[in-house]
C-alpha cells in the first residue's frame, strides 16, 4: 500500500510529503499535519518518530548497512542505527535457528536409518 501511495506521489527530487505550495514541509508543519492526517483516520497514536523507527527497522531487515541507516534516517550518531541493526540480526538468527531445528525434527529418514532416531555421527559417544 504505501509502495502505491509513493508511486502517485508529486516528488520533488528528495522531498516526497510537500505543503499545498509545493514545498517541502518543515519539521513543525509536518508534526502539525501528521496530527491533522490523524484526526482524518490515521490510527490514533501514530507518530513522525514511530514512522521513522518503523522506517529504521525495516532497513535494518533488509541488511542495509549501519551507514545507510544512519543516512537514511538523517542521524549522526550511530548508536540508533547500531540499535536496530543488532535487533534485526538477533531476530533473524532466532528465525533461522528454528528453521533448522524444524528441519531436524521433522526430518525424514534416509534409506537404512531408523526411523525416528538420529544417525550417529562419526566418533560419537554411545551412552551406557
Amino acid at each position: 500500500m504505501l509502495a502505491e501511495i509513493l508511486d502517485a506521489a508529486d516528488k520533488r527530487g528528495e522531498t516526497v510529503l510537500v505543503t499545498a505550495y509545493g514545498q517541502p514541509f518543515s519539521a513543525k508543519s509536518l508534526t502539525g499535519m501528521m496530527a491533522h492526517w490523524c484526526k482524518l483516520g490515521l490510527p490514533k497514536g501514530l507518530t513522525l518518530h514511530g514512522l521513522r523507527k518503523s522506517l529504521g527497522v525495516y532497513l535494518a531487515e533488509a541488511e542495509a548497512s549501519t551507514r545507510q541507516l544512519m543516512d537514511v534516517l538523517g542521524r549522526d550518531d550511530i548508536d540508533h542505527a547500531e540499535l536496530y541493526s543488532r535487533e534485526a540480526s538477533q531476530v533473524r538468527l532466532a528465525v533461522q535457528g528454528m528453521d533448522r531445528l524444524a528441519r531436524l525434527v521433522t526430518r525424514k529418514p534416509l534409506l537404512g536409518e531408523p526411523f525416528g532416531e538420529p544417525p550417529l555421527r562419526p566418533n560419537a559417544r554411545i551412552p551406557g
